[in-house]
């Protein structure tokens, strides 16, 4: 409980505490109030009574405020998760039709680790490449007479450059290209492009081998040379290329991408329902822990207004009742039902629970 709601807790300036408990008790039974036969409560404990009742709406009226935003936020979350999971469904049936395609077209399902390794040994593949154009072409560009640094960088620039045309061509090649002439003009560039750079360039080695008077190698035998080594491996990293990027194994890698994603978030979006649901819990179990631990403690001190107002009492043997009829008759002090019971329907809302829920009076002189 709370220490704002710990009334009884202030000692003597209390008015409902021990001291001025029994000292009400004795004061109103040394006057016979009320009569012995009378079936209301005195003030004072009605004063009491009031008071807890009172206190216990308070309590129903601040979980009813409390539970917006709490019930809110597991609303939210439990919706989030029945969209997550729904999404979740979709990629897997998405996957399934994909593996299905797959399977259809190369007579098995794709694993995973197998696209890994396929995805790896290409780029392998690529990186042996480019340390393999290195020389091939540098023995070539030395023939330029420029410096070692210029010879390595046209080396290094002429095969990247064929390496990416060779990738990105491979690529393209299982795009249509009915009704997309853009799409020919770009294969033929990039088909193109690497050989036209080579052969600019043996030209220029051939103007300088004739200003070197080097008439003992034929420049157009190296330009045949270099260019049958470099279509080989262009077409060889194309062909390579064209059978990783097939659509179809494409498809089954973006399926399985998207439902792993979906998976990722269904999961953070249960444990964000989980943890909304414990708050809610927890802050619904301290409520009404503060609602219960009322009752008996007004109880207890009611009965020690009464102990000490019988034990005064000019006329406690003059009837046939041990005590006073008023003294049975204590009054039903009600907890509200939201904090009895916490509700977890999601059509309603904490609002409509609000708006719905009877008011709990009570009656000072009903019966428990």
């Amino acid at each position: 409980m709370t220490n704002s709601n710990r009334w009884w807790h202030f000692g003597i300036f209390n008015p409902y505490g021990n001291f001025n408990l029994k000292r009400q008790g004795k004061i109103d039974g040394k006057l016979s109030i009320p009569p012995w036969t009378s079936e209301e409560q005195p003030d004072f404990l009605r004063g009491l009574y009031h008071v807890t009742q009172t206190t216990l709406e308070a309590l129903g009226e601040a979980w009813h405020k409390l539970d917006r935003h709490l019930k809110g936020a597991w609303v939210a979350a439990t919706l989030h998760q029945q969209q997550a999971e729904k999404e979740l469904a979709e990629a897997a049936e998405r996957e399934e039709k994909a593996q299905q395609r797959h399977e259809e077209v190369h007579g098995r399902r794709l694993v995973v680790p197998d696209s890994h390794g396929r995805m790896v040994a290409y780029w392998l593949v690529v990186a042996v490449v480019l340390v393999c154009e290195f020389p091939l072409n540098a023995i070539v560009f030395q023939q330029l007479g420029v410096s070692t640094y210029e010879t390595w960088l046209m080396t290094g620039a002429i095969a990247t450059a064929m390496v990416a045309c060779a990738h990105f061509l491979g690529a393209q090649l299982h795009q249509p290209v009915q009704g997309r002439p853009l799409v020919v003009i770009n294969r033929v560039l990039l088909a193109t492009l690497p050989f036209i750079a080579i052969v600019f360039i043996a030209m220029l080695r051939r103007d300088n081998m004739q200003q070197q008077a080097l008439s003992k190698l034929d420049p157009w035998q190296l330009l045949g040379t270099n260019l049958i080594i470099n279509l080989l491996i262009f077409w060889a990293v194309t062909f390579y290329s064209y059978k990783l990027h097939d659509p179809v194994v494409e498809a089954v890698l973006k399926a399985i991408r998207e439902r792993r994603f979906k998976a990722l978030q269904a999961h953070l979006a249960e444990k964000a329902t989980a943890r909304t649901r414990i708050d809610r819990q927890k802050a619904h179990q301290q409520m009404q822990q503060d609602a219960t631990s009322w009752l008996p403690e007004v109880r207890r001190r009611a009965a020690v207004y009464r102990c000490a107002h019988v034990r005064v009492r000019p006329d406690r043997n003059q009837h046939n009742s041990a005590v006073p009829i008023w003294s049975n008759l204590e009054p039903d002090l009600a907890i509200p039902e939201d904090l009895k019971h916490l509700e977890w329907d999601l059509n309603r809302t904490a609002d409509v629970a609000e708006e719905t829920a009877p008011a709990q009076r009570f009656s000072v002189t009903g019966a428990r």
